[in-house]
Parts: structure tokens; sequence; C-alpha cells
């Protein structure tokens, strides 16, 4: 009897042990609305193809080898951390393809068989999807690891996803860190089918074509409601011929050059995607979806360090226009924003007044809006003036300034890739071209153009900053940096009586100091790193002295007696940090151009955290870098997503609560 007890015993446990397999010993389970997290040995998400492929929108579609389940196959997804292939074994940077190589070494992450995901271990009804893939040169990494002969031995490292049918993943070793759950994707608001026409929403006023302008523009649009878009600047095509006009003839157009017209600053410099607010988030991914869907290459979504640059963002931005134009968005370009004007007795904003960039009789242009949003632009001094002027909120906010360096481009690809430099090939060959993150104190590197060119991004004649840009292929013979740190309050009190625009009047007396030590027409003053250091100006020896990317030209002059001493020594200290991390980078062939200050706003025009509004006039909307809440162009885009999205639920909030009303 009691061995009829146990045997029970062993059965009951037998069958709650494998509860998680539907098909062993239970009824089958109804295929689930939504991913559901098997529990116990099988701790991974299933999804039914059938539901699925309805709700996951646009999907990241990798080259290669993969099979989708049919028939309503049940499968897990699983990602896999940190696997890594060789250089010598990997297509390249360029290559998001599924190959061979990469299905075994997915095969070994995942503990399955070697030949797994090649058809030939009964698993056909497989899927592998390329999440991130990454060129790791990391100084640790060197030093870590190298081959029999000492050489060292870099890696791509993959982040990949896998569908594994149910029966077989009890087979799959979890490992944290390595092979985990595959995470759910949340959706954000979805675009509103309404009708501009007929669904008698407010119109809005959108000032300002950068990143968050137009992806505000872009998502009210979708929402249905009337966008009409106000940019002081030019369409790409025209700005495109003013930078030139600048570059090569000294002709300054002060509302289209390097930092006004469409697309914003970001669109004349190195392009990069990436951001600190959460690569993985799906406000970032959405963001990065949208650029592919205007031509913008599959691999950005793939890349571990997604970047455009400046030739393949003019083409972008011409497809993005015209789908403003299809949603019905009136465009308004060469039209600058003023002022705002302001119902006085409810404090809300009723419209905006514009003036034509190029008139010179100045006729007001008013364009009526209850609701603005004010993308502007970290460089709309005139505007931050007028907005103070009225009284809206702003503060003064931290920002970082100092001075461009350039090296050699090969002299960083050796640094940083020693015998791996030789396949970069001025950005065709396997490896991307070198770049640097470096930090000491409160100095840090901002805007590594690897492969680029030092640009003036002034809008005065008087007054001169520099930057730096990179086209798609990063191909130049030049790698430059900003070498910034943040201004101190006591640095900053000589212009204390400006208030929350200090920061303002601290840049520009920084820039035309910049322009005089340059000799005017935008030339640049420069001095050699190893002068710097030394307290020296710089002795202009035309065998020796470095040339420069920066297409003005250049002068030699003295930069370490530009700013104040405080902030001078801040950046000796920091080179000489900078110096040990990467050997080499205190030269004679790198050269220091002044000034870089526009690293960000100096300004915040404050606004409430929870309605985006601005604290002290309603129906005003701040956002991105301008306004102070963004920094770079995928953050600046999630930003004006976010107030796009605000808006219409405040809207509909409001139609709802009207409707519920007696």
């Amino acid at each position: 009897m009691l061995l009829v007890i146990l045997a029970v015993v062993l059965l009951v446990e037998t069958i709650d042990a494998f509860q998680p397999l539907p098909l062993l010993l239970h009824r089958p389970r109804r295929p689930c609305r939504s991913p559901r997290i098997i529990p116990r040995s099988l701790p991974a998400v299933v999804v039914d193809h059938d539901t699925a492929k309805k709700r996951r929108g646009r999907a990241r579609r990798p080259r290669g080898r993969r099979t989708a389940p049919t028939g309503g196959q049940r499968v897990t997804r699983w990602r896999l951390f940190n696997i890594q292939i060789p250089v010598a074994d990997d297509p390249g940077k360029d290559s998001t393809a599924v190959w061979d190589g990469l299905l075994r070494a997915v095969a070994a992450q995942a503990g399955l068989q070697e030949d797994f995901f090649l058809g030939q271990g009964g698993a056909e009804d497989v899927k592998v999807e390329i999440v991130r893939k990454s060129f790791d040169a990391r100084p640790r990494v060197l030093r870590r690891t190298r081959e029999a002969d000492g050489t060292p031995l870099l890696h791509f490292n993959y982040v990949v996803d896998i569908e594994v049918p149910l029966q077989d993943a009890v087979n799959v070793r979890r490992r944290p860190g390595l092979c985990e759950p595959a995470p759910q994707v949340g959706d954000r608001l979805p675009p509103s089918s309404a009708s501009p026409l007929s669904a008698g929403l407010p119109p809005v006023a959108v000032v300002g074509s950068g990143p968050a302008g137009l992806f505000a523009a872009l998502r009210l649009a979708e929402s249905g409601h009337p966008v009409t878009l106000i940019e002081r600047g030019q369409p790409v095509e025209r700005r495109g011929r003013d930078i030139g006009a600048m570059i090569h003839r000294g002709v300054l157009d002060a509302d289209s050059n390097f930092c006004f017209g469409e697309g914003g600053a970001g669109t004349w410099s190195d392009g990069k995607l990436t951001t600190r607010i959460g690569r993985n988030s799906q406000q970032v991914r959405s963001v990065l979806e949208a650029f592919v869907s205007f031509g913008a290459p599959e691999r950005i979504l793939v890349d571990g360090k997604p970047h455009l640059g400046t030739d393949r963002l003019v083409r972008l931005l011409k497809s993005l226009r015209q789908r403003l134009l299809d949603l019905g968005v009136t465009i308004h370009f060469g039209l600058t924003a003023d002022r705002l004007t302001i119902d006085p007795t409810t404090n809300a904003v009723t419209g905006i007044q514009c003036h034509h960039t190029h008139s010179h009789d100045h006729d007001i242009v008013q364009i009526d809006a209850p609701i603005v949003v004010l993308a502007i632009g970290h460089s709309a001094r005139d505007l931050y003036a007028s907005l103070h002027e009225q009284g809206v909120a702003m503060s003064a906010k931290e920002f970082a300034v100092g001075l461009r360096v350039e090296h050699p481009q090969t002299l960083i690809d050796t640094v940083q890739l020693k015998e791996y430099a030789k396949w970069v090939n001025r950005g065709k060959g396997k490896v991307p071209v070198a770049d640097y993150t470096v930090k000491a104190g409160n100095v840090f590197s901002f805007c590594m153009c690897p492969g680029g060119q030092v640009v003036p991004t002034s809008m005065d004649p008087s007054e001169l900053c520099v930057n730096g840009m990179s086209f798609s292929q990063r191909n130049s013979p030049w790698a430059n940096s900003g070498l910034v740190t943040p201004v101190t309050p006591e640095e900053l009190s000589p212009f204390s009586s400006h208030g929350p625009l200090a920061g303002v009047a601290f840049q520009r007396a920084w820039e035309r100091e910049a322009a005089l030590r340059g000799g005017g027409d935008l030339v640049a003053p420069v001095q050699r790193v190893t002068d710097f250091m030394e307290g020296r100006p710089s002795a202009v020896d035309e065998g020796t002295f470095p040339k420069s990317s920066y297409r003005r030209g250049v002068r030699a002059s003295s930069l370490h007696d530009l700013y104040p001493e405080s902030l001078t020594g801040r950046l000796r200290a920091a080179l000489e940090s900078f110096d040990r991390q990467l050997p080499g980078f205190i030269t004679d062939q790198a050269l220091l151009h002044g000034v870089e200050t526009r690293t960000s706003s100096p300004v915040r025009i404050d606004r409430n955290p929870l309605t985006l509004e601005s604290v002290n006039v309603r129906g005003l909307y701040l956002a991105g870098e301008g306004a102070g809440y963004a920094g770079g162009i995928v953050s600046a885009a999630v930003d004006g997503q976010r107030i796009a999205e605000q808006i219409v639920r405040a809207v509909q909030a409001g139609h709802a609560e009207r409707d519920s009303s007696p």
C-alpha cells in the first residue's frame, strides 16, 4: 500500500513539474493575445505568431537565414548578449546580415547544438534577429584579449533575439547577462486617424524645424491637428548653398547657416544618433524607425554607435518634409518668430508674431494658434531676449565651453586600434574609423567627429564659434572633438546683470574675442596643443605647422590666455590626463581651435514636468535643446514626440470634460 501511495505522489509531482508544456497531459491552451512568461523550467516569452504579427508593427529585418514559424507554431523568445565574433571572421561594420558563423556562435551561447539554426537539427522553425552590433576597441579589451603572438584580439559584439519552438526550449541554457527571456516591447501613443478638416481640433504653431520641432509637427499632424511649422532659416537645398557661400566666399547669412535652417544645428554635424536617455526605450526606437522610413539605412537600428552624417541627413529631411506636406502641415521657411501674443486676462498664448527673414520693411506676420510649441534651438538668442522681456519664466542652465582639438585621424586610429588600424581604410574598411571619449575631472570630450572637419557656427561676422561635422563615410584625414568644461558661477559672475541670460552674454564675449584673435572674416585662431600646455604662442613654420580641416582659414594665435585662468587651468590639467589615456594626444601635430561655446543651451525655459507647458503661460509648450530639455538629435526628437503626445492627451481630456458637462 505504501508503494502505491508513493507512486501516486511521484506522478502528481511529475505532472506539476511539466505544467509549462501545454501539449503534455494538459489540454492545449488558447492562443494568448499578448506575450506570456512561462514559469519554472521554461522562463521565456511565448509568442503565438498568429496574434503577434498583428501587434508588432515594423520590425527590424536582418538579411540572411531566418525562417518564421507557420501554422500558429508557438515559440519562446530569448535575448542573447555579448556574442563575440573576431574581426577577421566578421563581414565587417557595414553588414547586419545573419550568417552561418554568427548562427553557430548564437547556438553555443544558448546551449544548443551547433547546427541548431542551420536547418540540420530538426529546428527549421527558428528566427534569429540582430538587435545590436558594436565594435569593441576599449583599452581594457585591448589589454585583456590577445592572440597567441600577443596581437590584440578585437571583436564585434552582438546582441541577438532568437525564437525557439516550444518543444525545444527546455534545451536553452538560461544565464543572467548572457541568455535571458526577451523583453516585451511597449507601445507608444498611436497616431489618431482623425481628419484635420473634420475633427475640429485646435491649430498648433510649431516654431523651429530641428528634430524636436519636426517630430512634434509630425506626431501632431498624424493625430489630426492643423499644424503650422515656422522656420527662420531655409530648406536644406538652399541652406546648403548658403553654407557653401559662407565657406568659399565668407558671405554669412545670419538666418541660414550651420545653426539655422531645416533640420536644425544637427544637420551639419556628425549626425550621431547615440543618446543617454535609453537606447532600448520604445520612444527612441520609434524615432530611429521613423528615420529609416524617411530613407536612413536600416542598420541604424542595429549599430552600437549609429550615425548618419550630413549627406544622409539632407536626403532624409527632404523625405520628412514631403511627409509633413502630405499630412497638410503648412511650412513657412524664412519666417522669424519675434514674440508671443498672450491674452492678458487668462495669461494664455493666442499665437505668435513673426516677420519675413529677408524683408526690409519687417511687416508683422501674425500666426494665430491657441497652442504654440517652441523648439527654437540653442542659438535663438534674439527670441530668448524677447521671451524674457515678455515675462516668460526662464532660468540660467549649466553649460560647458572650451576649445576644439584636431588630430590626424591616422594617429587616433593607431592609438585606439593598434594593429587593426590598417583595416580602417579611410572609412571603407572592415572596422570603423576610430573615435574616442575622454573625461578628466569635469573636463570632457564633446561631439567627437572621426574623419570629420571643423566648421564655423557663427551667426554674426563679429563673433566666432566652431563645431565639428562628418559625412557618412567619415573619410577625411582629420579627427576633431570639443574639449569642454562647465562654466562655474564665479566665472559667470561678471555677467550676472543679464539675469537668466548671463550665459548668453558669456558666450558672446568669448566668441567676439575669438573673432578678434582670428583676424576677422571667420578665420579661426589656432594653437598647437604643446604650445597651449607651455603657455606660449605658436610660431608659424610653413614646413611643420599642422594643417587644419577648417576651410575658412586659420591663424596662429594664443588660446592659453583667452578664457579665465581658472577655466584654462582645468583644460590644461585634463589634457595631461588625456595624454595618459591616449598616448600621443599631446603632440605638435594637434591643433586647438577657438572657441567651442555652444555645447548646449545656457538657458532653460521653465516648464511644468507633468503638463510640459510653460509654468506661467498657458498653451505654451517648450521642446528640445533650445528650451533646455534635450541634447542631441535623438533626445530632441523624442522630446518633440513627448510634447505632441501630451498635447493630444490634453486636448482629448478637454473634449471629454466639455462633452460630459451639462
